[in-house]
């Protein structure tokens, strides 16, 4: 796996932790359930190799259960030409490395769901700089609608 981008390499990507649950005070009342997804990011930065954790969060909201609870985090290793500067880093970690994991995670997630008997569960993609300054100011980001 290898960027365009001369300067940096995505190397390897895998799941670090999984967490799915039935939810048992789901009520199939309804074809439709708002499901509150949360993006956490983090980071690692040893020389020139970079490591990036995403965590996606699937929560109820606050009137509405969601047939399913779901957390899952992925890691990717990246390798840079040089160490970032303090002031670049977040940026290339939230924007540009985000972006990078997030397909893996979406397939992740729409086959666990699609195992579980659910439709799967394909999320549209994300524009990450916005999510993270919406998660900043609100904590999570609007929800994503179940079918």
């Amino acid at each position: 796996m290898h960027t365009s981008n001369p300067e940096i390499s995505f190397t390897d990507f895998h799941i670090s932790h999984l967490n799915f649950s039935i939810n048992p005070e789901f009520s199939a009342s309804s074809q439709h359930a708002q499901v509150h997804t949360e993006f956490k990011i983090r980071h690692e930065l040893q020389d020139t190799r970079l490591k990036v954790f995403l965590a996606v969060i699937f929560k109820d909201s606050p009137t509405q259960k969601i047939p399913f609870l779901l957390n899952i985090e992925g890691v990717a290793a990246f390798k840079l030409q040089q160490p970032p500067s303090t002031s670049a880093i977040q940026s290339l970690v939230k924007h540009y490395c985000a972006a990078a994991i997030f397909p893996y995670l979406r397939e992740a997630i729409a086959d666990i769901t699609r195992r579980a008997g659910f439709p799967p569960l394909h999320i549209p993609q994300v524009d990450f700089a916005q999510a993270f300054a919406q998660e900043s100011e609100s904590g999570s980001t609007s929800p994503n609608v179940l079918h």
